[in-house]
Parts: C-alpha cells; structure tokens; sequence
C-alpha cells in the first residue's frame, strides 16, 4: 500500500498546481478572477473587442424550400363598424 502513496500524492499535486495555475487566467478572461470588485471610475474609456455575431444566412446557397400547404382559408365577414369619436352636440341643448 505503501507503494502507491506517492506516485497518488504526486499527481494530487499536480493536478492541484495545474487547477491553481489555470484558474486565474481563466476567471479572469471574463472579468476580475478573485472575487467582485468595483468598477473602474473611467471603465467607459477603457477598449474592448469588437463583437462578431456569427449566423447563418438563410436561404444563401440555395432557394427556400418550397412547403406544399394548402392556401389559407378565405372568410367572408362583414366589415367592421364604423368609428364615431366621442363628441359633444350642443343642438339640442341651446333652446
């Protein structure tokens, strides 16, 4: 049992070095790596890459497809009423 103690302890370490080194870098590739802190007073003014939104195109290399449906139904209603905005008449209160 002995014998497998320090290749095991070898490799914690390592795997721990390895977690503790590339945990930085990634935390901070997004912002600050070690907790929340304030933002800068000038942040405003500081660079920060371009944003490159990426989609597709549709319909660039080729027709749309075509989508066999029936037409929509057709229905026949009457027209709405008519809108008479609100008024005030005064024929037939001046006698």
């Amino acid at each position: 049992m002995a014998s497998f103690r320090a290749p095991a302890i070898a490799l914690g370490l390592l795997a721990f070095g390895t977690l503790f080194a590339a945990a930085p870098a990634k935390a901070d590739w997004y912002g600050p790596g070690w907790g929340w802190r304030r933002p800068h007073p000038h942040w405003h003014r500081h660079w920060g890459p371009p944003a490159v939104v990426v989609a597709p195109r549709p319909y660039y290399y080729g027709p749309p497809p075509v989508v066999y449906a029936p037409p929509p139904p057709v229905v026949y209603a009457p027209p709405p009423p008519v809108y008479y905005p609100p008024s005030v008449s005064l024929g037939f209160a001046i006698r």
